[in-house]
């Protein structure tokens, strides 16, 4: 990555210099926000909720929904500023109507080139408010008059700079004018040049990652894939996950998990711990769920919104059972992969013997169709199946995973948990 970095870095000149302003040293009438914490999911772990929670907070900016995780992918800058500096701001409102009126159906661009229609509506920011009628919305004309002011005041943008000029528009637009030091960034589920570019240019952001036990996050999050027969999204997804644990990111030590099942039985204390990692004060809007201050409902698609999906600490996710697509078997071969996570962040008692013996076990099971596998070829030929390129790089991704635990018996810069004082083992 480093070399990556070095590289990019002479081959990638991002800047635009303001084509008015000649004074290096001109100085913002507001200072950018210098802290960047940015928020990964691990399959579905309720990133959304955090982000909720976060929104409101008077020292953190964030913007809503996760519209912008594919906004430091090159092909983006390239298309804000192919107008020059003069354009910018209107490709900019043009490239993303869905900032200043969720309810709008232009596709947001998402990972591998994917592109999502009524984002806003699938984040649940169209029923918004106590009466569940009101649609998120930004007065674009006070955005642009915010940005314009902004951008005369700078010398040059990069991705990075524009960006945090974005944040303090927004909350200018939106009445909120006090100065904020902190930026909060839903980055989702980003392509992996996406990544490296944002990385490359905020280098010291610290990364949060929403981690659910992982057999049943995993399930969650590609049962609706699953049901609609996509074999080549369930194996990917399943392989992103697996390897999401030791992400190139989290290298530096500039991160850390936080536990969903924490966060909804110990709201108290693990808001108090995240807070504390922050750098934020503790206030009300930390335990509600709100965009931009208005009350928001929870995720339409979660099969727990109209039981408790709609309260924060609600706790059906976390208490639903593994086996709507995992066999018992399947469950053993993915537990045995996830062992260090599950282990680390205390969703099984250590044993290591015990999983030596699995690693074993497991070996030659790598080499075998699942049974969701079996359940999702049904009458297709299975030996043309098992020749396919989805089947094989499924087998390539775990076969890889089993041999750095073969080694190590771990996954030696695996992601650390938020430090607390001693929580029980939830026995997943």
């Amino acid at each position: 990555f480093s070399e990556f970095s070095s590289i990019i870095k002479v081959k990638e000149n991002n800047n635009i210099k303001n084509p008015i302003l000649n004074n290096k040293n001109q100085p913002l009438t507001q200072p950018f926000n210098n802290k960047v914490f940015a928020l990964l999911q691990f399959g579905r772990s309720g990133t959304g909720l955090l982000h909720s929670m976060i929104d409101n907070h008077k020292q953190v900016s964030v913007l809503p929904g996760t519209y912008f995780s594919e906004y430091f992918n090159p092909s983006v800058w390239n298309q804000i500023t192919h107008g020059g500096w003069n354009e910018m701001i209107d490709r900019f409102i043009n490239f993303y109507p869905i900032l200043f009126d969720a309810s709008s159906s232009k596709p947001v661009m998402s990972i591998n080139g994917m592109k999502i229609i009524n984002s806003g509506k699938k984040d649940g920011l169209c029923n918004l408010g106590n009466s569940k009628d009101e649609i998120l919305k930004v007065n674009k004309e006070k955005f642009r008059f915010e940005l314009t002011y902004l951008l005369k005041e700078s010398q040059y943008v990069d991705p990075l700079k524009f960006f945090k000029l974005v944040h303090i528009a927004y909350d200018r637009a939106i009445g909120l004018d006090n100065k904020k030091d902190i930026l909060f960034y839903h980055i989702h589920n980003p392509d992996l040049d996406t990544k490296l570019n944002f990385m490359r240019l905020s280098p010291n952001t610290k990364w949060i990652m929403l981690i659910r036990e992982p057999i049943q996050s995993c399930e969650s999050w590609i049962s609706e894939i699953y049901e609609k027969g996509d074999y080549n999204s369930v194996v990917s997804w399943i392989i992103q996950m697996i390897y999401q644990v030791d992400d190139f990111v989290f290298n530096e030590n500039n991160a850390i998990g936080l536990r969903l099942e924490d966060l909804k039985i110990n709201p108290k204390k693990t808001v108090l711990a995240f807070c504390d990692w922050l750098g934020i004060d503790e206030e009300q809007t930390l335990y509600e769920m709100t965009a931009q201050g208005n009350r928001w409902w929870g995720d339409p698609s979660s099969p727990d919104y109209e039981k408790d999906g709609m309260k924060p600490f609600g706790q059906s996710s976390i208490k639903r059972k593994v086996g709507k697509i995992f066999s018992k078997r399947d469950q053993f071969i993915l537990k045995t992969l996830f062992y260090p996570l599950r282990i680390k962040f205390k969703y099984t008692k250590d044993s290591l013997k015990k999983f030596r013996n699995d690693m074993k076990i497991v070996r030659p099971l790598l080499e075998k169709m699942f049974d969701f596998e079996r359940e999702l070829v049904g009458q297709r030929c299975k030996k043309t199946f098992m020749k396919s390129g989805p089947y094989l790089f499924f087998r390539a991704g775990l076969i890889d995973r089993w041999e750095t635990l073969n080694e190590f018996s771990d996954y030696p810069k695996m992601i650390k948990p938020l430090l607390m004082t001693k929580s029980p083992c939830y026995g997943y």
